[in-house]
């Protein structure tokens, strides 16, 4: 008897944080900034190298990446050079992203709807089973 836990605010709440963390990621230069961190800490000077834009973009991309917690930074002298938090998680990410994914067809997933429903048509209603 095991019954899967109700959704509840805090199941939303998570989900809430994941659908925020993706918000996050889903720009062409976050995304860039994080692969780049894949291979090590780079200060900005070595991102905005990798990544032609101004550095006040540069910087705004950044902060919002760190306020994800994703990446954090560490002052060395002065430069300042950031790293990512979650380096399992983005490299995850980026080697999804990153990856051709096959298609299915069309056809092969309605065969297999329909051997689930044993093959009624869409306005048949299933069969009773009586108990007698």
């Amino acid at each position: 008897m095991n019954k899967e836990p109700p959704e509840t605010e805090t199941a939303f709440g998570s989900w809430e944080q994941r659908a925020r963390l993706l918000r996050t990621i889903a720009h062409p230069i976050r995304l860039m900034i994080l692969k780049s961190l894949c291979e090590g800490p780079r200060c900005v000077t070595d991102i905005n190298a990798l990544i032609a834009i101004a550095q006040p973009h540069l910087s705004h991309y950044i902060a919002a990446l760190r306020e994800a917690r994703l990446i954090d930074r560490y002052v060395n002298g002065c430069l300042c050079c950031y790293y990512l938090l979650k380096p399992t998680l983005v490299d995850q990410l980026m080697r999804l992203i990153s990856t051709e994914h096959l298609e299915r067809e069309r056809a092969t997933v309605v065969r297999k709807a329909q051997r689930r429903r044993g093959k009624r048509g869409p306005n048949q209603a299933p069969a009773s089973h009586s108990r007698g």
